[in-house]
């Protein structure tokens, strides 16, 4: 375990395990100032995911809208064709 603990993005001294609860001492991963960047990458990360997923997800919808319509529109004809014959 070590005593001393440094922020793992600048480097910057942020916690002494004996002038701290150990709790904290262990939870801790960043600064103050690093703290922020790093949740609003994280954040940026987590949006982009959504948007890729939500497209990803559109185009699919999409694409089996289009299946539908055609086979629809194969039903349609064929529904046609059918009471043509039995006129």
């Amino acid at each position: 375990m070590k005593n001393l603990k440094f922020c793992e993005y600048c480097g910057k001294f942020i916690s002494d395990i004996n002038n701290n609860d150990y709790f904290s001492h262990i939870s801790i991963k960043y600064c103050s100032l690093c703290s922020e960047k790093i949740r609003k990458e994280k954040t940026y990360a987590r949006v982009q995911a959504l948007r890729k997923r939500k497209k990803q997800k559109d185009k699919f919808r999409d694409e089996q809208l289009d299946l539908l319509r055609e086979e629809n529109e194969l039903l349609r004809l064929r529904i046609i064709q059918i009471r043509e014959e039995m006129i």
